[in-house]
């Protein structure tokens, strides 16, 4: 648990993403604890196996990472297994290599992320999208602690309850959310336990792509390949 108590610490938790989206970074840099919901049901179709890069002829097309899901409906995030049996690493980087060879900061990171993220073996999806976003944390420098739901005994809740669960077990004073949160949590909860709630609706900033236009809400593999160090500068522009 994080047992860093103070005055106004912010939490936020999301499910384990593959390549995130910036919104997944600007959370995370707002927050002082980031929680890792690995414990709740795989859904198929979601993020945690896929995500979206585009060409410098603007063609968008996902990238995905094969996973066992027949017969294991009920699996939940942390326990869902990569299909090995499935040559997935080599035409994933090639895709990669051929949407963004040409953009400026190419050659900057793509060598770490196929020689240090890709080279290593992975049995689980958790496990290699945690590698993947310790390598935008590390070239974007943020340093927030995470922890994992699975860890803090919190199986039993869902929805609004397993949220304020994991923000009463932080010490959370503020609970950062997105707008899909007006949806389900029950709000004078929070109040009675002494939890503000900060929704954030974060819109994808406008930046420098190959091509003419702009195609928001790729993976973040696109602002670094494109602007490099000044990504995170870019992501914190899209607060609303």
């Amino acid at each position: 648990m994080y047992d860093n108590k103070g005055s106004g610490i912010k939490i936020s938790i999301h499910q384990p993403e593959f390549m995130p989206w910036p919104g997944f970074f600007y959370k995370m840099t707002l927050s002082d604890l980031y929680v890792i919901l690995d414990h709740v049901q795989f859904k198929k179709g979601y993020f945690e196996n896929r995500n979206r890069i585009i060409s410098n002829r603007k063609e968008v097309s996902l990238i995905t990472v094969p996973v066992r899901t027949k017969g294991r409906f009920k699996q939940s995030i942390g326990d869902v297994e990569i299909d090995t049996t499935k040559n997935w690493k080599s035409p994933l980087l090639r895709k990669i290599r051929y949407f963004y060879s040409k953009a400026p900061f190419f050659n900057r990171y793509y060598n770490q992320l196929a020689d240090t993220v890709f080279r290593k073996e992975y049995l689980r999806i958790i496990d290699f999208n945690i590698e993947i976003i310790n390598f935008f944390r590390q070239n974007l420098k943020i340093s927030t602690p995470m922890l994992y739901s699975s860890q803090m005994g919190v199986h039993s809740w869902k929805g609004s309850e397993l949220v304020m669960q994991i923000c009463l077990l932080n010490h959370a004073d503020i609970y950062l959310c997105g707008p899909s949160g007006k949806n389900y949590l029950k709000t004078d909860d929070f109040i009675y336990r002494g939890i503000q709630i900060e929704y954030l609706d974060f819109k994808s900033p406008v930046y420098k792509q190959a091509g003419e236009g702009f195609i928001p809400n790729l993976s973040t593999l696109d602002l670094l390949f494109n602007h490099g160090e000044d990504s995170l500068r870019i992501i914190m522009g899209g607060a609303a």
